[in-house]
């Protein structure tokens, strides 16, 4: 109660609509919504069958309703894909990938780098130890025998003076280990660096930036190029492999002829790598992949991109980052922000955790697919539409399904057609499949600890709380704020689908319902259907429904963001800067005490503090927000000066 009455009493109405990363994050996934659903909906009559009877216009609320569902990853479809045009289908295939956890996570990174080096820049600008760095890094940079041209001298009085690299203070400037002094850029007269001519500021190079920014900064660049090789890489090898298989006879002939249309099969293997990747569930077969039973190499394909696309892409991130760090030379630059990355994964991505916390997410997440493959063949034993198919297929076809149920919505046999009890449990597997990369995100990061009230600021109040009390925590909150954002849609969707379910009308009942709600908030795309057709059951309700379920699927998309501050989405060395300015400008001014709080501020900017699994990444700046917090402060306060 203390923290929300901090929380109302301080501040302006007005702060509650200010830009943070989560409204950042939620206007971008609206904002495309909102475009790419008039783009389909005016595209116009569908023109992929001869069956003049089969042409329909897709209405705005299913367009606006399919390009949510693959913006955010969830796969419900309220119309068969197999309607709809080449061009339709093809901008869903973009919404996937937009909306994939990795393409934004690198929007992310390059968006935090960007306003990094603006926010380097404006310090230097105004920081007098900032410039003082900037200058000794073109005079390290300055060949060993090159003599600098005149300049002013800072007095103003017009006397020019040369300094030689290698005057007595020269071989000690050369050197990053040895003394830095403050000195004038050449050929820029009485404007002290880093001005030009003009008087107007320079943008710091990369080299500069590089020094500024320390390893963390150099890591973010890292993450630049890596990240988007990694969804290259995992799409190639799905396309290498699966679009020649699919033009393989039999492959090509269920792919034409199990639907009107005339599916390309290359495009169809495009689509469903893209989608498998993405994690989003829509196929342009009708069917799913119930034709592919028996067909291992396309089953174990889309399910290798599924499980590097999302539930494992942390797992499988940490380790391609330690095998390059690895491959890298010892003493390279590079192999110096791997190493950062592996040390202190928290401070520059999200997903990227401790190599601890790694472990524990990769051991969580293999045992519940082990779990739900296991009971694919408890609970259904002797059960005639799963006991009918060979004992092949059966076997791949039960870890299939239970990587579907967590993951894409991909199936290999309808929810309909499923036992009763292993459908209530792939109902809640659908629930929790967030979970364990989320809560591995909150246990991870101090500044949510905070701000959930999960950690006490007053240290000496209490002892401190063990990793397993941290993570039980998040997950009974992380349980009571979900709860909301299942019952209260359910409960307004049994008001507009009234008449439906009372009659009630073919496949409409009150445990679909709540089928569907989960599936949407779990980003899933799993459904019961309806018998008539093979569109999922949500096409078969009202308009205020599928917005209702639209919200829910945005909604399901963000509870895995951070809910107040995270290291990984804050500006680095701004506090650092600040006291190395105060040590400046105090009154000791001795070349010493300015190497020494230099030295400190480069230690701490290099990474030299050693993370800890449940602990802050920035152990300096936790004490202060501590100290802060205890003042009175709000987190909202903190995070806009952080």
């Amino acid at each position: 109660m203390d923290q929300l009455r901090r929380l109302f009493s301080k501040g302006h109405p007005w702060d509650y609509f200010r830009w943070n990363f989560y409204r950042v994050h939620l206007s971008y996934f609206i904002l495309t919504i909102i475009v790419s659903s008039v783009i389909v909906y005016g595209s116009g009559v569908n023109g992929n069958s001869d069956d003049a009877e089969a042409q329909f216009r897709l209405r705005y609320i299913d367009a606006l309703f399919l390009c949510a569902s693959a913006m955010t990853n969830t796969g419900l479809n309220t119309v068969n894909l197999g309607s709809i045009t080449a061009f339709q289908q093809s901008v869903l295939a973009i919404l996937l990938l937009l909306g994939n956890i990795v393409t934004v996570s690198v929007a992310t990174i390059w968006i935090r780098r960007h306003f990094f080096r603006q926010h380097a820049n404006e310090f230097v600008q105004h920081s007098q130890a900032g410039r003082q760095v900037v200058e000794d890094i073109d005079r390290e940079s300055a060949p060993p025998n090159k003599e600098f041209g005149h300049v002013r001298s800072a007095s103003g009085n017009g006397s020019v003076r040369r300094r030689s690299a290698n005057s007595e203070q020269g071989p000690a400037l050369l050197s990053k280990a040895k003394i830095r002094s403050s000195h004038l850029e050449v050929g820029h007269g009485g404007f002290p660096y880093p001005w030009d001519t003009t008087g107007r500021f320079r943008s710091l190079s990369e080299t500069e930036l590089e020094e500024i920014g320390g390893v963390e900064y150099r890591a973010l660049g890292v993450l630049i190029w890596l990240l988007p090789a990694y969804v290259l890489f995992w799409l190639a090898l799905g396309l290498v492999f699966l679009v020649p298989y699919s033009y393989r006879g039999d492959v090509a002939a269920i792919i034409r002829d199990s639907q009107p249309g005339n599916l390309i099969p290359g495009w169809w293997a495009t689509f469903v790598i893209f989608s498998g990747f993405a994690n989003g569930g829509l196929s342009l077969l009708n069917a799913s992949m119930i034709p592919f039973q028996g067909f291992y190499l396309i089953l174990i394909l889309t399910g290798a991109v599924m499980l590097a696309g999302n539930g494992f892409f942390p797992v499988f991130l940490r380790g391609t980052i330690w095998t390059m760090a690895k491959l890298i030379p010892q003493r390279s630059r590079l192999r110096h922000s791997f190493a950062f990355l592996l040390d202190h994964p928290r401070r520059c991505f999200i997903l990227l955790f401790p190599s601890i916390n790694t472990w524990y997410l990769a051991a969580i997440q293999g045992g519940l697919h082990l779990l739900l493959w296991a009971f694919w063949f408890i609970l259904q034993i002797g059960y005639p539409p799963v006991w009918q198919i060979p004992a092949g297929p059966r076997v791949i076809s039960g870890l299939y399904q239970a990587l579907g149920v967590r993951m894409t919505g991909f199936y290999i046999l309808s929810l309909s057609e499923v036992a009763p009890a292993l459908l209530v449990l792939y109902t809640g597997a659908m629930y929790v499949s967030g979970l364990p990369v989320i809560i591995s995100i909150r246990s991870t990061n101090i500044y949510e600890e905070r701000s959930l009230g999960v950690q006490d600021t007053n240290d000496h109040a209490q002892a401190p709380k063990t990793e397993k009390s941290y993570i039980g925590t998040h997950f009974r909150k992380q349980l009571a704020l979900d709860a909301w954002w299942l019952f209260i849609p359910i409960w307004l969707i049994c008001i507009v689908e009234r008449d439906g379910l009372a009659m009630p009308a073919p496949g409409f009942s009150l445990f679909s319902v709540i089928v569907e709600t989960v599936s949407a908030f779990g980003t899933i795309g799993l459904s019961n259907g309806v018998p008539y057709d093979n569109y999922s059951f949500c096409g078969a309700w009202h308009t205020l429904s599928k917005l209702i379920l639209i919200v829910v699927m945005i909604r399901g998309r963000h509870r895995g963001l951070p809910m107040a501050i995270d290291r990984a989405v804050l500006l680095p060395g701004q506090e650092l800067m600040q006291r190395m300015d105060k040590e400046y400008n105090g009154k000791d001014t001795s070349q010493q005490r300015l190497r020494e709080g230099e030295e400190k501020v480069r230690q701490e900017e290099g990474g030299s503090q050693v993370e800890k699994v449940g602990m802050g990444q920035d152990p300096e700046q936790d004490r202060t927000i501590a100290k802060r917090m205890d003042q009175g402060e709000s987190e909202k306060d903190i995070a806009q000066t952080a």
